[in-house]
This record gives structure tokens, sequence and C-alpha cells, in this order.
């Protein structure tokens, strides 16, 4: 039976850490390992993590001085020994039988990842987000949906993956941002079949100081600049294909917009350049420009003179 080794970063989450481990634990799956990487945690977290240690012979702690969620989750990588990784967050959770049926369908239709489904967990209700369904995609096939926004993300966990897949693939660690959008493709670049399933095993806890709970105008540039940079990538990596992500851009420019609209003062100036989005690659792309251009009549309508909107850069 393969070892599946869970890759935990920790950084001050004592409110948090011992339900992620009591459901690592539990999982119905037998052969398991925890790597734990504590990144510096000022809190109790590091003691916690070792009173589940001494009963545990199968959790493994490393402990380094505060690095940034990068480097901690290439230290996790390094020290894993598992034929197969799962990221999962300090501050999540997952059911007991995820690994299992994660497992049962990468062996039955020979996939080197599986990305199960997930809800978002805030204090008082549950959000459950949409489902991939039932899917399994060759290497092209999933790289194409990945660039099109459709059934794959680039979150690091809630993918089973197989170890390999992460030869030679690191994140970047002088980043603040969106590490992930430039990391996982690559992993998912390397696998031959990639496959998903509708069940929402992972627990993506909302909580006050999580790094999703930021947003700046330079936040979101990383997320377009991310995304440009996977472009850039597989485009370069397989020339013979054309990886269309407008879906991503369109995105991308409304969050910023929308960045503008509720976090940016009229008395600061703001520069904003539009995307290149070719409207016809996305579906109802008259409807979605005519609201792009209502998102942007409102920024304008707030900043005044304080906004610049520039026309895109053309391609060379």
């Amino acid at each position: 039976m393969d070892l599946v080794s869970f890759l935990v970063p920790v950084y001050n989450v004592e409110n948090y850490l011992g339900k992620c481990l009591d459901c690592l634990l539990a999982q119905t799956y037998p052969n398991i390992e925890i790597i734990l990487v504590n990144d510096g945690s000022k809190d109790h977290s590091l003691a916690i993590a070792k009173d589940y240690q001494k009963k545990h012979s199968n959790i493994h702690i490393y402990s380094y001085p505060n690095s940034g969620i990068s480097k901690t989750r290439n230290r996790l990588l390094k020290h894993a020994s598992g034929e197969f990784v799962m990221f999962v967050d300090s501050d999540d959770y997952i059911d007991p039988d995820t690994v299992t049926v994660m497992m049962e369908t990468l062996k039955k239709h020979d996939l080197d990842l599986v990305q199960c489904g997930f809800r978002m967990d805030y204090k008082y209700f549950t959000l459950y987000r949409p489902s991939s369904g039932r899917r399994i995609m060759e290497k092209m096939q999933a790289l194409h949906a990945l660039s099109n926004g459709r059934y794959l993300n680039n979150y690091p966990w809630g993918k089973l993956t197989r170890r390999s897949c992460f030869d030679g693939v690191e994140f970047p660690e002088n980043l603040n941002g969106f590490e992930d959008t430039f990391t996982i493709f690559k992993s998912m670049a390397k696998a031959r079949r990639i496959g998903t399933i509708p069940n929402r095993f992972y627990h993506y806890v909302q909580r006050r100081g999580s790094l999703t709970n930021r947003m700046s105008l330079d936040y979101v540039e990383l997320m377009r600049k991310a995304y440009h940079y996977q472009s850039d990538v597989l485009n370069q990596e397989f020339p013979n294909e054309h990886f269309a992500f407008d879906k991503q851009y369109y995105n991308t420019d409304l969050v910023l917009i929308y960045t503008i609209i509720v976090f940016c003062h009229r008395d600061h100036p703001v520069e904003f350049t539009k995307d290149r989005i070719n409207y016809s690659k996305l579906p109802a792309g008259i409807v979605l420009k005519l609201a792009y251009d209502a998102w942007l009549a409102i920024a304008k309508l707030k900043m005044g003179k304080s906004l610049c909107i520039r026309e895109p850069a053309k391609n060379n």
C-alpha cells in the first residue's frame, strides 16, 4: 500500500492545529505520514504539535525560523517520504474518507493527480463551492481546462499528487502572494493523467488573519502576473498548443476594478491598465464586456480624475 504524506505548514495556528491533526489521524486510509514544518510560530502551535507527536509515531516535525509560506512548502516537499503527497493547511481539515476515495480513483484510472471539491467554512455558515464533477483528463486536456478556468484550480490543497510531479518544481520564495498560481500548474504539466471527483472533502476555513483576507492593488496585480506567467510557460513548453487565459484575465481585471471601488481613496492617484482580453473566446462575451465597462464606469465615478485608465499593451 502506497504511503501518503500529508504536508502541513504551521504558523500561529494554536486554535486550529488540533482539529487539523485529528482529521488526518482519523483517515480511513491507513498508510500515512504527517509532515509538519513549523515556520517560526510565536504561539503554542509547536507545543501542540509535539504533544501529538508523542502519541503518534507517524508525525514528523521540523522547525525553522520564519521564512514564509513558499519556503515552508518547499521544505515540506523535501521532507516527504510518500509516493503521494497532499497539502493541508493547518487551519483547515478534511473528511475521514478523503484519501481512501481519492486513492481508489487514482488507482482505478491510472492517474498522477486527483482533485476533490471543497467547501468554505465560515463561523456561522458553510459555502459549498461548485463541483467539477467526475472527470478523467489527459495532460493536455487538463492544462487547457486549467487555463480556461474550468474543472481544475491552482490551490495546492485538495489534491492527491504523485510525489514525482513535484520533481524540479518549487514554490517561488520571493513573492508575497499567489505563489500557488505560479507553481501548481507545473506539477500538473508533469502528470500524465489528471482526474476530479465531486466530493467536497476539503474544508477551507475562513478566519481573520488568513492570507486571503487582505486586498490591495499591488496584491491583486500579482494574480495578473501569475496568470501571464502560466501562459508564457505553458505556451513555451508546448509550442504546438495555444493556451487561452482570457477568462482568467477578465476575472482578474474585475477584481482589480472592485479593489479600486472598495479600497482605494479618491485623494490617492491610481493607475489601472486593462489586460488583453479576447471577448470572442468567452461565452456571452458581449454581455461580459458590457459588465466590465459598467464596473469601470463606477470606478471612474468614485475616483474622478484620480483614476488613470490605460489601454492594454499591444502584442509584440
